[in-house]
């Protein structure tokens, strides 16, 4: 039944990784993305198809979610991240946030862990098109003034109700990895238009998947802000990340 839990041992097999975000403009962190794997019986950690293949209603992907971001705060703790002041990206399927109690589960954890939620933003993905932009926009506005910063992830010029998204209260877009990835003309256009609307509304625009110079010097010329891929860094656990805000 599709609104049934998760399977126990699913989320008792939960693993988490962080990806460091990067500004452009000098190289140095400015958050990092949040993202969660399951490992098999033999540790091998499987692609993320495992987690979004678990999310197959907003009941599933609310309890997904609360495990993910559970655990780490319980590794932001252990690991000392708050004397970093590091910064949280969690993904947030659109539909899971406007499940009722989602944002009161996490300001409970939040609240439990020590962090103010200036600390905490969400990148608000979308695998089924949300057609009740009202209720989205009024939950994205609350979740701004109670603090939380918001992305709107995966950008690509056919995604669904693109206008009507980029119009709601968020503080960044990302650009998908495939723009990046393959800078057609159109691709590129595209990325100079949204950097240039996001500048207009004083939003941050990050650009996934850079992997090379070359691709992280067009973003800078396309007046893109900020930068995530294995050019910075591989997604990272939790103690090779300490190990990288002690050297940075």
């Amino acid at each position: 039944m599709p609104h049934t839990p998760p399977d126990p041992g699913l989320l008792a097999s939960v693993r988490i990784s962080y990806q460091p975000i990067v500004r452009l403009a000098d190289g140095t962190l400015d958050h990092v993305e949040v993202l969660a794997r399951t490992a098999a019986p033999d540790g091998t950690l499987q692609g993320p198809e495992s987690i979004l293949g678990a999310m197959t209603s907003s009941t599933r992907a609310v309890i997904l979610t609360e495990t993910i971001i559970e655990r780490t705060l319980e590794e932001y703790n252990s690991f000392g991240f708050s004397a970093h002041n590091l910064k949280l990206a969690f993904n947030l399927k659109l539909d899971a946030m406007l499940h009722p109690g989602l944002m009161q589960f996490i300001d409970n954890l939040r609240i439990r862990a020590g962090l103010s939620s200036e600390m905490v933003r969400f990148e608000l993905t979308e695998d089924q098109p949300v057609h009740n932009l009202a209720a989205a926009h009024t939950v994205i506005a609350n979740l701004r003034d109670a603090g939380y910063s918001l992305a709107l992830d995966d950008i690509t010029p056919d995604m669904p109700y693109l206008a009507d998204l980029l119009e709601m209260p968020i503080r960044a877009i990302k650009l998908d990895r495939s723009l990046v990835s393959s800078l057609t003309p159109t691709a590129r256009n595209f990325i100079r238009d949204m950097a240039a609307q996001a500048s207009a509304r004083h939003q941050a625009v990050i650009a996934e998947g850079i992997e090379t110079s070359a691709q992280q010097e067009t973003m800078r010329a396309s007046q893109v802000t900020h930068g995530q891929g294995y050019l910075f860094s591989r997604p990272l656990a939790a103690s090779a990340l300490k190990t990288y805000l002690n050297a940075n």
